[in-house]
């Protein structure tokens, strides 16, 4: 069985999700659950548009795909967290720098690389794709109730 979602109404912003994935499919499946089990979900299409949603929606968790168009979600937890990391290759010196939200997020990252770069020690959790509604939930529940 899935961990419980959130508690009551007050805990407004440590309900909150961002699901930061470019596969609309595999988005829209994961929102339609974490909204199932009681979470207030905003997804993202890319790394531009995650560094705003997350900044603008104060989430407690972001769901973040490693590899999208526009920000890399490495890069991303790198700049919500405060870390140096080397921009992927073919990103130029004059990107804005994405949004900062007011309070880093935990950062549950998706990937289906087999390697990971040294910033990955820094999300709270990486999960291998393909990954499990369950095991992701599960994954979002932990982070939410170390937050509260």
């Amino acid at each position: 069985m899935v961990a419980a979602g959130p508690g009551g109404a007050g805990e407004a912003a440590a309900t909150r999700v961002v699901i930061a994935e470019d596969h609309a499919e595999m988005a829209d499946v994961l929102r339609t659950y974490l909204e199932a089990v009681g979470y207030e979900v905003r997804v993202a299409r890319d790394g531009v548009e995650a560094a705003a949603v997350t900044a603008a929606f104060a989430p407690a968790v972001v769901v973040l795909d490693a590899n999208m168009p526009g920000w890399s979600g490495w890069a991303l937890l790198a700049a919500w967290k405060g870390v140096p990391h080397e921009a992927p290759a073919g990103r130029g010196g004059d990107d804005p720098v994405p949004a900062l939200p007011s309070r880093a997020p935990a950062v549950v990252m998706l990937t289906g690389d087999d390697v990971f770069p040294a910033v990955a020690r820094h999300a709270e959790a990486v999960l291998r794709k393909p990954a499990a509604l369950r095991t992701i939930a599960a994954v979002v529940a932990q982070q939410v109730a170390a937050r509260a």
